[in-house]
């Protein structure tokens, strides 16, 4: 796999951010009863990435999210991932973890790619993740030759395939940067007195950026204490509990996220990820 740099957040970041926001609001609605269908992406020949709109948080009684959408993947009409929270995203990395070391360093640098665009492109006028035939060809690669047999020789288990789980990350993203930087009716990130967007973590990380590090970063806090315990146990050593408190800690004071520095991820993600 190329290396990949670490990311500066740009104001040509936000506003492409500000237009796939403004893209999702005007997406046909439904009722709660009959979601309105919006296909994202068709790939894999019978595949498709999907959003249904209403999302269910459209009719909660305290303040409701009217834009909020349900992402999804079907194969043939067939849902792959219904209803798929972070704990299942989690899961599905932590075992991939257990599975190969390399192998999940470079899957994080995939999501890491996705989160600020660089495998995206314009197709039909419209920006997509396109990932492209190298970086397909390397999805692949993992999937028939790790994944699939890791998954079945570890844990007993046929997981979603790689590719599935990139486009449900994409969606899963989206749908969160319209529900935190959305203001009356359209996005809004926030700009200084010469109209210029604010690029400050602040704002800049709201949504997207913050859901996909933390997808990202609460697997390798994990990750690290699972394999203290492996390597521990082959030697009789001790095991260093502080690994997963620091990770509870860290859920706790952020409410729920947990993004590491970009110090902390190139120093886990190297050599994939880099200065």
């Amino acid at each position: 796999m190329n290396k990949t740099n670490i990311v500066k957040i740009t104001h040509g970041y936000i506003e492409q951010r500000t237009k796939l926001i403004n893209e999702a609001i005007c997406f046909e609605s439904g009722t709660k009863n009959k979601q309105f269908k919006t296909i994202i992406k068709k790939y894999n020949v019978d595949k498709c990435a999907y959003f249904l709109k209403p999302g269910k948080e459209a009719s909660r009684k305290t303040n409701p999210n009217v834009f909020d959408m349900y992402p999804s993947i079907e194969q043939n009409g067939k849902e792959l991932m219904p209803k798929w929270k972070l704990e299942h995203m989690w899961e599905y990395l932590i075992k991939i973890s257990i599975i190969q070391q390399d192998t999940f360093k470079k899957i994080l640098v995939l999501l890491y790619r996705m989160c600020y665009f660089i495998d995206h492109n314009t197709t039909d006028n419209k920006y997509r993740y396109l990932p492209s035939d190298s970086i397909l060809d390397e999805i692949n690669n993992i999937e028939n030759y790790v994944l699939k047999a890791g998954f079945k020789e570890n844990f007993n288990t046929s997981e979603v395939h790689l590719l599935d789980f990139l486009y449900f990350i994409d969606l899963f993203a989206w749908n969160e940067d319209v529900k935190y930087n959305t203001e009356n009716g359209k996005a809004y990130f926030k700009q200084n007195n010469n109209g210029q967007y604010s690029c400050s973590a602040n704002n800049a990380n709201r949504g997207r950026v913050n859901t996909i590090l933390s997808i990202i970063s609460a697997p390798i806090m994990i990750s690290k204490f699972i394999n203290n315990i492996i390597e521990s146990t082959k030697t009789n050593g001790i095991i260093d509990v502080k690994l997963i408190t620091t990770t509870i800690q860290k859920f706790t004071k952020t409410r729920g996220l947990c993004v590491l520095s970009a110090s902390q991820l190139l120093d886990f993600l190297q050599p994939y990820l880099e200065k």
